[in-house]
């Protein structure tokens, strides 16, 4: 599992939807969301942004992991952005 701090939600989601396996969101008391293609959560997630979105996410492939590592080491900013920061934790 990984804690992520999010401030670009749309770069995001790009690198969820792309993955290999499955990325699913974990809510405390709750089964675990599918998050890849699921525009629900996503949509929801994005009108609630205020800044930085703390998200608790599993992924069932390592490689996604490491996108998703890299995603958060670029500070999760396309070429154009200047401002943000993302950070993860790995539990």
């Amino acid at each position: 599992m990984m804690k992520i701090n999010v401030t670009n939600l749309k770069r995001f989601f790009e690198i969820v939807n792309n993955s290999e396996g499955s990325v699913k969101l974990i809510v405390a008391e709750r089964e675990p969301e599918e998050l890849k293609g699921n525009s629900f959560v996503q949509n929801l997630l994005l009108d609630t942004q205020n800044g930085i979105t703390k998200l608790s996410v599993e992924t069932s492939s390592e490689r996604d992991t490491v996108r998703l590592i890299r995603f958060m080491m670029e500070d999760g900013r396309s070429l154009d952005e200047t401002m943000g920061s993302s950070r993860i934790y790995a539990a």
